[in-house]
C-alpha cells in the first residue's frame, strides 16, 4: 500500500483545494438566500438581510481568504495531532492547570456545535466510511472522528472564528453565520466524497475493516519488508533477495533524494524530472536486443516451459550502467517479482504472467507513461488476466480452459510485439471475448437465465419507445389522466414483456381505452358494468404474471376502480372529442407496434433497464433470481465509472450476507454496461443487478470486488512498502 505519509499529503491538497470551493459556494448560495429575504421578509428582517448582503458583495473574497487560511492552520495541527491524545487527564489536573471559561468560549462551543451535526447529517455516508479509513490507517480498532484531520469540526470552526473577527454587530454576525451556516450544509456536497476517494482509489477502503485477510496480507507483506531491510535471520530467501535489489538502488540516490519518491514517480505521474545519468542511443539499443532475444526465447520455449524468474533477469543485466533506464529495469523486475509470489492467484497463472516480463519492460523503456496509467494497455492486459484468474479460483472447472486462453494470448504478446503497444490492448480484447464466451457455455445458470436477462434487455428500449408511442396516441382522444398514467407506467410492461407470447395482455389495451370513457347511453354503462370484472382479472393476472409486487399493483387498481366509478357516475368532465368504439381503438392501436418501435429505438444507451423489467422476465419463465432494487432517485445510474472498471466478465466478487462476505462470479456483463448477471458456486439462482443497483451496491460496501486493488496497483503497493522499510532502516 502506498505509504501513509504519501497518501495523507495528497488527501490533505484535496481537502485544501475542496474547502476553497465550498467556501466559493457557500457564499453564493448565501447571497441568493439574502436576497429572497430582502424581497419577501419583513422590513426589519428586510434591512438586516441587506447589510448582510451588501458584506458578502463587498468582504466576500476576503472573507473566504482568510477562511482558507484559517482551515489550513486547523487541518495542519490536525495532522500532527492525529491518533495523539493531547488533551490533559484527570491525574494530571492541579489548581495551575485550571481556568475559568469565558462567556465568548461558551458561546462559540455551543454555535460551533450546532453547525457541525448540521455538517455531520449532510454527508454522513462518506464522513462515516473517512473516519474509519483513518482509523484503519493507523490500526486502531476504535473509530473516534476526533481523530479524523478532516473531521467537520474544523469547518465550522473556521467559519465561527473568522466571522466573528470581521463583523462587530452582533444581530448581523448572527443572521451571517446562520445563513452561511445552511449555504455551507446545502453545498457540502462532494467535499467529503473526494477525500474518501483519494484514499479508496490507493487501495485504502474502509471496508477493508470487514476482511481481516486483506488486512492481514498487507500487514504481513509490510513486516516481510522490515524484517528483511533491518537483516533478521529468519527471513524468507526471496525477499532478502527483493531487499538486495532495490537496496541497491537507494545507495545510487542522491543526497537529498528518497526511494520512495524515487519508485513513486516511476510509477505515478508525478513533475519530478530524473536527468542524471543520461543513458546513449546505442545502450539502449543493446538492452532493447537483450530483452527482445529473452521475448524469443519465452515464445520459442512454448507456454509450459519454466519461467525464468524476474530477478534471474536482472542478474543477467547486472553490468547495466548507471542511468535512468536501469531504475526501470530494477524496479519493473521486481514488480514482477511480486506478480510470481501473489497468492491470489494460482501458480501457473502467475507464470505466464512473468512471461510478459520482457515485452512489457521493452514497452516501458520506449514510454515510462506505461508504468503511470491503469487505463494504458500493458497494465491492462496484467490486470485483467488477474483478476479474471482471481475470479475463476484455482479450484474451478473453468480455470483449464482459462489457463490455455491465457498461455495462448501471452504467446501472441510474445510474437507479435515490437513497437506497438496496440498487441496488448488486442490481446485483452480477445481474452475478454473468450470469458464471456465461457461462462455462457459452461455455467449451467447462465446457460439457463440468459435467455431471460437477454429479453429485459431489449424491453428496455422497447417499453420507452411504447410508452412514448402510446401517450402520443392517448393525448390525441382526450383519456382521463389517471388512465393515461395507468396505460403508459403500469400497462405499458405488461405489454411489452408478453408480447409474443401464448396469452398477449396488449390486446386489452383497446378495452381498457373504452373503459375510461365518459358513457353517455343506459346501453353503454350496462356494457362496461358487464365487462369490469372480466376486465378487472385480466389485468391483475397480467401484473401478477410479470411478478409484479401485490401492493403494488393493487395500489395501481384502485386508481382505475376511483376512474371507473366516475364513468358510472357520469362525473367525468364533457367530452371534447367524439367518442370510439372498441373496434374503432382496435383500428388505431394496431399502429402501435411493438416490433417496429424496437426497429428505431434500439441503440438508445439511456434506456437502462430496472430491477421490475428483470423480475417480470424472470417471473415469467418460472426463474428464481435474486434482484437486488434499483436505488431511489432513479438517477442513481449516472456516473460510477470507477466502480465500473471491475466489471469484466469473469472477474470475483464478494456479497455480504449478514456479517459474513460470500463469493460470487460477475458472470455475463450487457452491452454499454447495463446490466450484470452473477453467478456462485452451489447457488441455482443467479444475482442480477441493473446498472443503478449495482453502483449503489458498491458504493455502499455490500458487494466488492474479491481483490483489494488490482494485480499491478498490488505490486506497486509493495514496492512502496519495500522502498518505505528500507528508508526507516
Amino acid at each position: 500500500m502506498q505509504t501513509l505519509k504519501r497518501v495523507l499529503a495528497v488527501a490533505l491538497q484535496e481537502a485544501q483545494s475542496g474547502f476553497g470551493t465550498l467556501c466559493k459556494r457557500m457564499t453564493d448560495r448565501a447571497d441568493v438566500v439574502l436576497s429572497e429575504i430582502s424581497r419577501a421578509a419583513p422590513a426589519a428582517d428586510q434591512r438586516m438581510a441587506g447589510f448582510g448582503r451588501s458584506f458578502l458583495r463587498e468582504h466576500g473574497p476576503v472573507l473566504r481568504s482568510r477562511m482558507e487560511r484559517a482551515y489550513a492552520a486547523l487541518l495542519a495541527r490536525a495532522m500532527q495531532t492525529m491518533h495523539t491524545d493531547l488533551r490533559t487527564g484527570l491525574h494530571d489536573f492541579s489548581a495551575e492547570t485550571l481556568t475559568l471559561i469565558d462567556d465568548a468560549t461558551v458561546t462559540r462551543q455551543i454555535e460551533v456545535e450546532r453547525l457541525l451535526l448540521k455538517l455531520r447529517d449532510a454527508d454522513e455516508m462518506s464522513l462515516g466510511h473517512l473516519n474509519l479509513i483513518i482509523a484503519q490507517m493507523h490500526g486502531d480498532s476504535e473509530v473516534r472522528e476526533r481523530e479524523n484531520p478532516f473531521r467537520p469540526y474544523l469547518l465550522a470552526r473556521s467559519l465561527y472564528d473568522v466571522l466573528r473577527t470581521m463583523v462587530e454587530d452582533e444581530a448581523l454576525s448572527k443572521l451571517l453565520f446562520d445563513t452561511l451556516s445552511q449555504a455551507m450544509t446545502a453545498e457540502l456536497g462532494d467535499f467529503y466524497t473526494r477525500l474518501r476517494e483519494v484514499f479508496e482509489s490507493r487501495g485504502i477502503r474502509s471496508r477493508l475493516v470487514a476482511r481481516p485477510s486483506a488486512l492481514n496480507k498487507l500487514e504481513k507483506d509490510r513486516l516481510a519488508w522490515q524484517r528483511a531491510a533491518t537483516g533478521h535471520a529468519d527471513t524468507d530467501q526471496g525477499m532478502r533477495q527483493r531487499v538486495e535489489h532495490l537496496g541497491s538502488l537507494q545507495k545510487e540516490l542522491q543526497p537529498k533524494e528518497d526511494l520512495q519518491e524515487l519508485v513513486y514517480s516511476v510509477f505515478n505521474p508525478s513533475d519530478t524530472r530524473r536527468t542524471s545519468h543520461p543513458a546513449h542511443e546505442h545502450f539502449r539499443q543493446q538492452l532493447d536486443g537483450a530483452l527482445r532475444q529473452l521475448q524469443r526465447e519465452y515464445a520459442g520455449a512454448g507456454p509450459r516451459a519454466d519461467v525464468q524468474s524476474p530477478l534471474d533477469l536482472l542478474k543477467r543485466l547486472a553490468n547495466l550502467p548507471r542511468s535512468n533506464e536501469r531504475i526501470v529495469v530494477e524496479l519493473v523486475g521486481l514488480l514482477f517479482e511480486f506478480i510470481l509470489n501473489d497468492e491470489l492467484l494460482p501458480r501457473s497463472m502467475r507464470e505466464q504472467l512473468c512471461r510478459l516480463h520482457a515485452p512489457f519492460l521493452r514497452s516501458a523503456l520506449q514510454d515510462l507513461g506505461a508504468l503511470q496509467g491503469s487505463h494504458l494497455p500493458g497494465r491492462r492486459l496484467l490486470d485483467r488476466i488477474g483478476s479474471a484468474a482471481a475470479g475463476i479460483g484455482a479450484d474451478s472447472p473453468l480455470l483449464d480452459p482459462l489457463q490455455k486462453e491465457v498461455e495462448r494470448v501471452v504467446d501472441l504478446v510474445l510474437k507479435e510485439y515490437e513497437h506497438d503497444a496496440a498487441v496488448f490492448a488486442d490481446a485483452e480484447l480477445e481474452l475478454d471475448g473468450f470469458l464471456a464466451s465461457l461462462l455462457r457455455e459452461c455455467d449451467p445458470v447462465v446457460r439457463r437465465c440468459l435467455p431471460s436477462f437477454e429479453r429485459a434487455l431489449q424491453a428496455a428500449p422497447k417499453m420507452a419507445a411504447t410508452a412514448a408511442a402510446l401517450r402520443s396516441q392517448l393525448e390525441t382522444i382526450n383519456v382521463d389522466p389517471r388512465m393515461l398514467d395507468f396505460i403508459t407506467g403500469t400497462w405499458v410492461p405488461v405489454m411489452v414483456h408478453t408480447h409474443g407470447r401464448e396469452k398477449d395482455y396488449g390486446k386489452l389495451l383497446p378495452e381498457l381505452v373504452w373503459s375510461a370513457h365518459e358513457k353517455a347511453l343506459p346501453e353503454e354503462r350496462a356494457a362496461l358494468m358487464k365487462m369490469l370484472p372480466a376486465l378487472g382479472r385480466e389485468l391483475r393476472a397480467g401484473l401478477a404474471l410479470i411478478g409484479m409486487e401485490e401492493s403494488d399493483a393493487q395500489a395501481a387498481l384502485d386508481q382505475l376502480v376511483s376512474l371507473h366509478m366516475d364513468v358510472l357516475s357520469n362525473n367525468l368532465p364533457p367530452a371534447t372529442t367524439s367518442r370510439l368504439s372498441v373496434a374503432a381503438l382496435r383500428a388505431r392501436f394496431s399502429a402501435v407496434g411493438l416490433d417496429q418501435q424496437i426497429e428505431a429505438d434500439a441503440l438508445r444507451t439511456d434506456a437502462l433497464p430496472t430491477q421490475a423489467q428483470f423480475r417480470a422476465e424472470f417471473a415469467l419463465d418460472g426463474i428464481q433470481a435474486a434482484i437486488p432494487a434499483d436505488p431511489a432517485p432513479p438517477g442513481g445510474a449516472a456516473g460510477g465509472e470507477e466502480w465500473l472498471e471491475w466489471a469484466h466478465a469473469g472477474n470475483g466478487f464478494e456479497l455480504r450476507t449478514g456479517d459474513a462476505y460470500a463469493p460470487w462470479r460477475l458472470s455475463v456483463v450487457a452491452p454499454h454496461e447495463a446490466a450484470f448477471l452473477f453467478t456462485a458456486q452451489g447457488q441455482a439462482a443467479p444475482l442480477v443487478y441493473s446498472r443503478a443497483a449495482l453502483l449503489a451496491a458498491m458504493r455502499d460496501g455490500s458487494l466488492r470486488p474479491l481483490e483489494y486493488s488490482p494485480l499491478f496497483e498490488r505490486a506497486v503497493e509493495s514496492l512502496m512498502t519495500g522502498a518505505e522499510s528500507l528508508d526507516a532502516a
